[in-house]
């Protein structure tokens, strides 16, 4: 009785002192980032903005980069950001293979990249939405019928190759003529030029460009989806479930924003 006590002891403290280590980041992802001192964030090489873009002073600014930096201030570490990926669906893997703790790059959560990576829960949802060249729209439908129009599209589309849109567009766009262009601008160059009818992107970026161009209401047209979303959350690696519940909580606690907040809070910068 008395032996049985003991090892009843011994296993109770053991058991206490692992629950303690695991509290105070003994163990798990977490903790490993801790040790080494940084928390490695993965962003695409190609500005983002307002998400991600190389502000007035030459520094990184944009919503992600706050965020990512509250992260890193909140487990107590220095901030790396990695840019080695240049497209999207390349950062999933740099997280996958463990070279950037986290994706917090405007990443929108998709079915194919859940494949081989953990998403957070979205920290931000923006409609859908489709930017017609005007005078290119005229040629095939008034503009009281787009909607109808739209909905069994079947001419060009414009989006950024390697990105959630070049997909969207396959699953919700099955008659669409894709076309794929390296970057955003170089999209909307080809929409200006009239070599697509229209791009396919979220509403932030569609209201990003209508704000950017002079005279933008009478070359473009705009048509945002209610029924189609785009949902933006953080990559992490499938094994690190500790750190992506402490995401979860911190995402949880941060204020909410639409895309005309954001579009207004980094204007300028």
């Amino acid at each position: 009785m008395k032996l049985m006590r003991s090892v009843t002891a011994v296993i109770a403290l053991l058991l206490a002192q692992t629950a303690f280590a695991q509290v105070n980041g003994a163990k798990g992802d977490i903790a490993s980032i801790i040790s080494r001192g940084e928390l490695r964030v993965a962003i695409t090489a190609v500005d983002q903005p307002p998400f991600y873009f190389t502000g007035k002073d030459g520094k990184l600014a944009g919503y992600d980069i706050d965020l990512a930096t509250k992260m890193a201030d909140e487990m107590g570490v220095k901030l790396v950001i990695t840019r080695d990926a240049p497209a999207f669906n390349d950062l999933v893997t740099l997280v996958s293979s463990g070279e950037a703790d986290l994706a917090v790059s405007k990443l929108s959560r998709t079915l194919s990249r859940s494949r081989f990576i953990k998403f957070s829960s979205p920290y931000m949802t923006f409609k859908q939405g489709l930017l017609f060249n005007r005078l290119q729209l005229a040629k095939v439908s008034s503009e009281s019928e787009i909607h109808k129009y739209v909905r069994s599209y079947r001419g060009t589309l414009g989006v950024i190759a390697n990105s959630s849109y070049a997909n969207y567009a396959k699953d919700n766009f099955p008659e669409a003529k894709i076309k794929e262009y390296p970057t955003w601008d170089a999209a909307v160059q080809a929409l200006t030029n009239g070599e697509v009818l229209s791009l396919y992107r979220d509403e932030l970026e569609i209201k990003r460009v209508l704000a950017s161009i002079p005279n933008s209401s009478l070359l473009f047209k705009p048509v945002y989806f209610t029924d189609l979303t785009d949902p933006i959350a953080v990559a992490v690696k499938t094994e690190n479930t500790q750190l992506l519940f402490w995401v979860n909580i911190f995402l949880e606690n941060q204020p909410k924003m639409t895309a005309d907040e954001i579009l207004a809070k980094y204007a300028g910068q």
